[in-house]
Parts: C-alpha cells; structure tokens; sequence
C-alpha cells in the first residue's frame, strides 16, 4: 500500500517532482498576489499623503488671501468681528418699495425729459 493508502502508479521519485512543481506553481501565484497587494498597499499610501498635502495648500492658501485682503482694507478687515451677533434691523417692505417706486417714477420722468430735450 502507497502513501495514504492508495498503491502508487507513479514512482516516489515521480511523485516528488510532481508536487514540486505544484508547489512552486502555487508559489508563483501567491508572489504575483503578494506583490499586488504590496502595489496597492503604496497606492493607497501616495494617494493619502497627496490629500494631506493637498489640506495644507488649501491653508497656506487661506492664510495668503487673508494676507492680501488686510493689505486692501488698509487693516479694516482685522478689526471686523468674525461673527455677526447683532440682529439685523427690519425693514418693512411696504414702505421700501413705495420708496423704490417713487425714485423709480422721478428717474423716468427725469429721462424721458432729458430724451425730448435731444429730440428737439
């Protein structure tokens, strides 16, 4: 009787180097896997680190408009609240629109005037 109990139609010899070359076949297999797992693994890694550099552009980016706007407001802009707290007044739109309407009403007569003065 031969290894595990079956009679062997191959010689020992036979045998072993058919089981060597399975497993170094399946050898060949696992390194291919292992290695594409280590390939992903750095791209995972790459791709996370661009995003961190990516977070710390976007601050120094922030911090140069900051830089700029105080030059433009002459320093105003430093001393403005971050937040507003104050409630806004309120306006009651009845009376802004009347208000429009009249301005509106004195603008058109005003250039219609202006446009028969051309005309003559």
């Amino acid at each position: 009787m031969g290894l595990f109990g079956r009679t062997p139609d191959k010689s020992p010899k036979e045998q072993v180097n058919e089981w060597s070359q399975k497993i170094r076949k399946e050898m060949r297999v696992i390194d291919r896997q292992i290695r594409g797992k280590i390939q992903s693994t750095e791209m995972l890694e790459d791709t996370f680190e661009s995003m961190e550099d990516g977070e710390e552009m976007e601050e120094a980016a922030e911090e140069e408009v900051d830089k700029i706007l105080f030059e433009i407001t002459a320093g105003a802009l430093g001393k403005a609240p971050n937040k507003v707290t104050d409630a806004l007044p309120e306006i009651k739109p009845a009376a802004a629109a009347a208000a429009s309407e009249d301005e509106s009403e004195e603008d058109i007569e005003a250039m219609q005037s202006r446009l028969a003065a051309l005309r003559s």
